[in-house]
């Protein structure tokens, strides 16, 4: 191994690993790159698996050093890169050195997360095999090594699609990088099929700015899950961001809360306190949402069971449902037979601000309406006699947050579904 400084105009078009590897040298604690006079070097951020608590990998990421000792931004060392083979010498040569840095730790089991540049994602195949020399050379297993796409940087769905199944039959795992972020989509994700989908910092942010946002991930977490891949959280950087993280049901986390990158692994014990003190908080906060969300609904639980104690000694529906409807967050009342359909019109509150919004006019009559694939109602026909709550949800008839409270009742011919919707903003 050697200094050389790289020259450009010097390099091959087939850029095999015999090529590259004179640019890597051995210093005291690590293996660098040279590129030009830049320095190249690794660091590690752990990536935890929150249900075992501990790291399951590791990403690697480049920290370049000018001649002088100062540190520079990745990006700005990889837009030095001059055309098409220098870029992926640039590309290779980090893989590498990451790579030797990664075996050389204590760690014989988890993952190497490696990045790989969108643009040798496409063009790489033309200048010669590479990885799976690497891979064969070094003594690591394709098994342990998770290869990052940035999915949204390659438009071409051919080429992503050709890139994924490479790295996939040579035995790697696959992960999108930075989904949610610019073009990203779902479609994608059902084409390729990924291992692993890392969700953008961004998403964290908007979430932790907007209950919203918030309330939407678990559902975004899973339509991945069901995509038939893994979820992860990155960029999270604080205990608030962390307890979003846990609540939408992400496999695995990374970020500044849990441990900051390190040339060495960090102690794991760190990251493993952070999670448990997590789970803790976690577990008492959701006690005291879901005591808050018991005593705000209180009130209306009673009164939608003397609606249905009165409803049941035969009281027409209207003026059973009353004591329900004058209740302040409470909109409106309807009944539905046992296939889900309503019987007749609403039975509502004026006082409702929605109600009174006229762009949903369209929506108001909803006799005749079918509301079986309702959540509300399938539950309320799973244990007749039991109210039933909803979560909170975009109600279709205000365009408003609502929840519902439904029960179903046998009135001695049929069984009915009485339902009652009530405001629920944050």
């Amino acid at each position: 191994m050697t200094n050389t400084a790289m020259q450009p105009n010097s390099l091959p078009v087939r850029l095999t690993l015999d090529h590259i590897e004179p640019f890597i040298h051995l210093q005291s604690d690590c293996v660098s790159g040279k590129f030009r006079d830049i320095q190249l070097c690794s660091a590690f951020q752990p990536i935890f698996s929150l249900a075992h608590r501990r790291p399951v990998g590791y990403e690697a990421l480049l920290r370049p050093r000018a001649a002088d000792g100062t540190s520079l931004s990745p990006l700005a060392v990889f837009d030095m890169a001059q055309g098409e083979v220098e870029n992926v010498f640039l590309d290779r040569l980090c893989r590498i050195v990451h790579t030797q840095n990664f075996l050389a730790q204590s760690d014989d089991t988890n993952w190497l997360f490696l990045n790989i540049n969108p643009l040798v994602t496409i063009i790489g195949k033309h200048h010669g095999a590479f990885f799976a020399d690497v891979l064969e050379r070094y003594h690591i297993s394709p098994h342990r090594v998770v290869i990052e796409i940035l999915e949204g940087k390659i438009l071409d769905e051919g080429l992503l699609a050709e890139s994924v199944m490479f790295f996939k039959e040579l035995g790697c795992l696959v992960a999108i990088d930075d989904f949610g972020a610019g073009h990203s989509n779902f479609e994608r994700i059902w084409r390729i099929q990924p291992h692993i989908v890392k969700l953008d910092r961004s998403i964290i942010t908007q979430a932790a700015a907007n209950r919203a946002v918030r309330r939407v991930i678990p559902n975004l977490v899973n339509l991945i899950h069901e995509a038939g891949s893994l979820a992860l959280m990155e960029g999270v950087e604080n205990e608030e961001e962390a307890l979003i993280a846990m609540d939408s049901d992400v496999d695995f986390v990374q970020g500044y809360y849990f441990a900051k990158p390190s040339a060495m692994f960090p102690p794991g014990e760190h990251g493993q306190n952070a999670i448990d003190e997590l789970s803790r908080k976690f577990s008492q906060a959701n006690k005291h949402e879901t005591g808050a969300y018991r005593t705000g609904l209180h009130p209306y639980l009673d009164a939608f069971d003397v609606f249905l104690k009165q409803f049941k000694l035969g009281l027409e529906t209207g003026a059973a449902c009353q004591c329900f409807l004058d209740l302040p967050r409470t909109e409106r009342c309807y009944l539905l037979d046992k296939e889900g359909r309503q019987l007749g019109g609403n039975f509502i509150s004026y006082s409702a601000p929605s109600l009174s919004d006229p762009r949903f006019k369209p929506l108001a009559d909803s006799r005749d309406a079918t509301w079986a694939r309702r959540h509300y109602f399938r539950r309320a026909i799973g244990k007749p006699g039991e109210i039933q709550v909803s979560r909170p949800y975009l109600s279709i008839a205000g365009g408003n947050m609502c929840v519902t409270l439904s029960v179903a009742v046998f009135n001695g011919k049929e069984l009915l579904v009485l339902c009652g919707d009530l405001m629920w903003n944050d």
